[in-house]
């Protein structure tokens, strides 16, 4: 049975990546299982436009957010390069693409990562994956808790300088952090990824992650994607993310949520007309206008896409 939907998207939180032409050492190379980059066998195979086309086939794709992919870690900027290179020779169907880049901040060489990917005309931000949690080391996308690193800390404001915005990975423990770096630097754009990640879904879980979703949506400069819940919610199914799904739009809004389908990585849980078909059928009571906001028109304007 096909799918099929009018409802306009542009695709928040996606990933593209050619293992035969370039370097991702998650997928790449032979790891132990550690950390959160294990595990990934099945996603381990090239994914470029025509690949996610045919994945979406069926609904209205209208543009893409390229969120970075862990890209060899000796070339930072190579990613965007490479992607910026897809757009200019047409190689993505005409359609716009915003890009999302790596950086740490606490690298020496910040400066000149920041400067590199705001080179690139469709550069709007840099990612940095914060997961830590220090009694779960399975749990833990990052190598120590990056907001208690004071040259991180200190090097944050430089995104102002480079006009580029934030968009943060991490788990409720870090979501009070991120609100306050937000309060610091209000010039500063922070669109948290994943929905805040929630992966404690004890009654205790879910009040750590509701306030601390309401803490980050208190600040003007924030804005949340709805995506990624088959990383952190076991077998998911429309029942289970609704309360999620539901409760993010009610603290951040209508005007400052995106829907995502974090493809490939999350065709590990499921194929992507289930993600859109979920999403659609969670939201069928809002407006029209609403849900175009929420489907498209917020990444657009997020991503400076109009």
């Amino acid at each position: 049975m096909g799918h099929k939907s009018d409802q306009r998207i542009v695709d928040a939180h996606i990933h593209w990546w050619d293992l035969e032409n370039n370097y991702y050492p998650w997928l790449m190379d032979k790891q132990p299982e550690e950390g959160g980059l294990s595990g990934f066998d099945n996603i381990a195979k090239t994914y470029l436009y025509d690949h996610y086309m045919a994945d979406a086939d069926g609904y209205d794709i209208e543009g893409f957010v390229h969120i970075q992919a862990e890209w060899d870690p000796s070339d930072p900027v190579g990613e965007t390069r490479w992607l910026q290179a897809l757009v200019d020779n047409d190689g993505i169907g005409g359609r716009p693409l915003a890009i999302v880049g790596f950086a740490n901040f606490a690298a020496p060489n910040i400066e000149e990562i920041l400067e590199g990917h705001a080179a690139h005309a469709n550069a709007r931000g840099v990612r940095h994956m914060l997961n830590h949690l220090s009694d779960q080391p399975a749990l833990c996308w990052a190598d120590q808790d990056y907001l208690q690193n004071d040259a991180w800390l200190d090097n944050f404001p430089l995104l102002k300088k480079y006009g580029l915005d934030f968009d943060p990975m991490c788990f409720s423990n870090h979501l009070p952090g991120i609100a306050e770096l937000a309060g610091r630097h209000p010039e500063i754009r922070v669109i948290l990824e994943h929905t805040g990640m929630p992966h404690d879904h004890t009654p205790e879980g879910r009040d750590t992650w509701s306030e601390g979703m309401r803490q980050l949506a208190a600040r003007d400069n924030t804005a949340a994607k709805i995506s990624g819940l088959g990383n952190t919610i076991e077998g998911w199914t429309e029942e289970l993310i609704r309360p999620y799904v539901l409760e993010t739009i009610d603290i951040f809004g209508t005007d400052r949520v995106s829907f995502a389908s974090n493809f490939p990585t999350d065709s590990m849980f499921s194929d992507m007309p289930a993600i859109w078909d979920a999403f659609l059928s969670i939201t069928r009571d809002f407006s029209q206008d609403e849900k175009d906001a929420m489907f498209a028109d917020n990444a657009k304007r997020l991503y400076g896409l109009d």
